[in-house]
């Protein structure tokens, strides 16, 4: 009975030793912990100049080529902009709608300006409505019998891609039987609370799609289709990465353009003055490499 008794105690030590996986009554060791990377915050974003001396983080365009000049060397003098390296010059140039009021455009050409972009037309704020620019066809033909080299704008407010392609429809119209050579531009802006505009709260993948609509039939009826845009609106709505195989506009007040992405044109000023002109007008300048002899696209 004591040698049943003594098998069966010794049956369970060995039981709870395998169990327990005992090791002469070491403890097991603590696992080392393995380190985790830490996030980068700004993955898929660059730096680029914020326009106040510093820099911001913004999503990155892969697909878009690099502004290919250097910013400190650009300069305007007397509202007159210069690259001082080589391989790039500037056409100065002027955008004008009816607000401009009269137009002396033999003036405006002997004062050195080369181009005009026009505005052909703009949708209301409020109803939507699509109408020709007051001054549009006096301003074109007059520029054009200046000699000016001549692109278009059309002041978008469209709220999807239907009315995009009305507004595209409505820019060919306006533009049949001029010879338009420069760019033909889709201009959309926010125009914030106190306008009552009905594309308050626009988001960026739908404003993106109005504008390659706009593009799309623009270049299919054989005009070179563009883009306007200010700083914010191009980083903080556009997706840019979608916009490849469009001229750029930017609209970037100061004596040097500061957008980080490639662009063929630069409005410098909103304040300028020329003469021909009574009033404030926008000046331009087109960049124009020398080794080509025509505007980057």
């Amino acid at each position: 009975m004591k040698r049943r008794l003594f098998t069966i105690i010794l049956l369970l030590t060995v039981l709870v030793l395998s169990m327990t996986g005992c090791r002469g009554g070491e403890p097991e060791p603590t696992p080392t912990p393995v380190p985790t990377a830490t996030p980068d915050p700004h993955e898929g974003e660059v730096a680029v100049p914020d326009g106040f001396g510093g820099t911001r983080w913004v999503k990155d365009a892969p697909d878009l080529r690099l502004f290919p000049y250097y910013y400190d060397d650009f300069t305007v003098t007397d509202q007159i902009p210069q690259y001082s390296k080589e391989g790039l010059t500037l056409r100065r140039g002027i955008d004008v709608s009816e607000h401009q009021q009269d137009i002396d455009w033999q003036q405006v050409a002997a004062s050195g300006v080369e181009f005009a972009i026009i505005r052909c037309g703009y949708r209301t704020l409020e109803q939507g409505e699509v109408r020709e620019d007051a001054r549009f066809r006096e301003y074109i033909q007059g520029a054009l019998d200046a000699g000016l080299e001549v692109g278009v704008y059309f002041f978008s407010q469209a709220l999807n891609i239907v009315e995009a392609a009305e507004e595209a429809v409505f820019t060919l119209h306006c533009i049949e039987g001029y010879n338009v050579t420069l760019p033909v531009f889709f201009d959309w802006e926010f125009m914030g609370a106190d306008y009552n505009a009905r594309t308050d709260g626009m988001d960026g993948r739908t404003l993106t799609d109005c504008c390659l609509e706009f593009a799309h039939l623009v270049r299919a009826g054989g005009h070179e289709p563009g883009m306007y845009c200010y700083l914010n609106l191009a980083y903080d709505t556009y997706e840019l990465n979608d916009l490849t195989g469009l001229t750029l506009w930017m609209g970037d007040p100061g004596t040097r353009p500061i957008f980080y992405f490639d662009h063929s044109f630069w409005q410098y000023s909103f304040t300028g003055t020329v003469p021909g002109i009574e009033v404030d007008v926008d000046l331009d300048a087109m960049y124009i490499p020398v080794e080509t002899g025509g505007a980057v696209g």
